[in-house]
C-alpha cells in the first residue's frame, strides 16, 4: 500500500493535513486548539515502542477529527472519525458525524511519512517560521529525533534477521 501524509502550515494557528493511501484521500484542517503534529508524532513513537493503541484528537473549530491507531504486529489500523460541529467542550462527541474512514498500513511506513513531514516543515520554515505559523506549540524536535532512532533500530533488526536467513 502506498501511503502519503502531508501537513502544511497555512496561516498562523492553522494547518492542512492530507492522507492518501491507494484510492483513499482524506484532507482536513487543524487549528492550534490541539498540537496536531506533535500528538501524531507522539502516537507513532508510542506504537513503535510497543504500545498497542494510541488516539489523537485534532481540533478544527468548530469540528474535530479523532485518529485512533491500533497496532497489530508490524501493521497499524487507523480510523479517522470527523465531526463537523462539536457543541460541547468535553470529550463526549455525540454530534453530527460527518465522515469516517479506515485503513491499515505498515507501522514503519507511517512513521517514515511523519519523519518526512517533520523534515520538510523544518527545512521549509525553520525555527522562526515555525514559531510564527504555530505560535502555541513548539516544533516536535524530540519526537522527530525519537522516531528516527526507532526507525533505525527497526531497520537494523530487520537487516540482521535477513542476514540470519541467508
Amino acid at each position: 500500500m502506498a501511503l502519503s501524509l502531508r501537513y502544511a502550515l497555512t496561516v498562523p494557528g492553522r494547518a492542512l493535513i492530507a492522507l492518501e493511501a491507494d484510492d483513499l484521500r482524506v484532507a482536513m484542517q487543524a487549528t492550534d486548539g490541539s498540537d496536531a503534529l506533535g500528538d501524531l508524532a507522539r502516537a507513532a513513537v508510542s506504537l513503535l515502542e510497543g504500545g498497542e493503541r494510541a488516539a489523537v484528537v485534532i481540533e478544527d473549530a468548530p469540528g474535530v477529527h479523532e485518529w485512533t491507531f491500533v497496532r497489530n504486529g508490524e501493521n497499524v489500523s487507523l480510523q479517522i472519525h470527523s465531526w463537523a460541529d462539536r457543541r460541547s467542550q468535553g470529550a463526549d462527541m455525540t454530534l453530527s458525524q460527518e465522515r469516517s474512514v479506515e485503513l491499515t498500513c505498515a507501522l514503519p511506513a507511517l512513521a517514515r511519512e511523519l519523519v518526512l513531514v517533520l523534515d520538510v516543515l523544518w527545512v521549509g520554515h525553520g525555527p522562526d517560521g515555525w514559531a510564527r505559523l504555530s505560535p502555541k506549540f513548539a516544533y516536535p524536535a524530540s519526537e522527530r529525533r525519537r522516531l528516527r532512532q526507532l526507525l533505525a533500530v527497526m531497520a537494523r533488526r530487520s537487516a540482521e534477521r535477513q542476514a540470519g536467513r541467508d
